[in-house]
């Protein structure tokens, strides 16, 4: 008997650890990966009674006994699905950090944070201007963090004066980039992989007149690259800066 083409084997399978209440990063990542990708998610733990800062130092040991949760399932990479925890370290100790990861797991490993730095470094625009969506402590973590990292911060928007990452609707984070107006040899980056930023980068396009970055994109961008994977036609409309460094599908 003759059947049709298959439509659902993948060319690559991508796990993703997303955090366990995080709305935004398992849809977005799906659609900013090319159909071909398959992603397979496990979620972190649940730390009931904990902060925010308390959760952000457990994450790395929570990350780490969470590679083994995909069994025998052969993965071709694997994306860490949240920025926080980097944002503690420096970013020397946090590229180290992520080559232990991948060590362990037999396979590459990407951190948000990593990607994030791998796509500014695609962009070729090392100057920043951050848009976060966490409480102050953790937004002075995120600045310091880029500025070890060599980057200049033109200036820092902040969303919220609390962590409301996972709140937030597009039409809120489209107003806060409506604000903007950056340099224009400057890079806008939306940090925090909880927060839906696709729509409003979508709406915003043409009108902030430099690139935008988010988590959740520089994590397609730099999985698909490592993977030489086409860019798929939603990063291609949210960053075609970073399409073109990838052939567009």
């Amino acid at each position: 008997m003759s059947w049709p083409a298959p439509r659902h084997v993948p060319t690559h399978r991508i796990g993703l650890l997303a955090p366990s209440a995080n709305p935004a990063v398992e849809p977005e990542l799906r659609d900013l990966l090319v159909p071909g990708a398959a992603l397979h998610v496990t979620r972190l733990p649940v730390m009931p009674g904990t902060t925010l800062e308390q959760r952000n130092a457990a994450y790395p040991a929570a990350i780490a006994a969470a590679l083994g949760d995909f069994g025998a399932l052969a993965l071709d990479a694997m994306v860490v699905g949240l920025t926080g925890p980097s944002y503690a370290l420096p970013p020397t100790e946090d590229e180290a950090l992520q080559d232990r990861l991948a060590a362990t797991a037999g396979s590459p490993v990407l951190l948000a944070a990593r990607a994030i730095a791998l796509s500014v470094q695609a962009l070729g625009r090392p100057r920043l201007l951050l848009v976060s969506p966490y409480p102050g402590w953790l937004t002075e973590r995120a600045e310091r963090y880029w500025r070890a990292a060599g980057l200049t911060l033109v200036d820092s928007l902040k969303l919220s004066e609390t962590f409301r990452a996972y709140e937030m609707s597009p039409e809120e984070v489209a107003d806060g980039l409506a604000r903007l107006s950056p340099p224009a040899d400057c890079a806008v980056l939306l940090s925090g992989t909880g927060m839906p930023t696709l729509d409003a980068m979508q709406w915003m396009q043409g009108r902030i007149g430099v690139p935008m970055l988010s988590s959740n994109l520089a994590c397609a961008f730099a999985v698909s690259q490592r993977l030489a994977l086409a860019a798929s036609a939603t990063l291609a409309a949210c960053c075609p800066e970073l399409a073109r460094k990838l052939q567009v599908q």
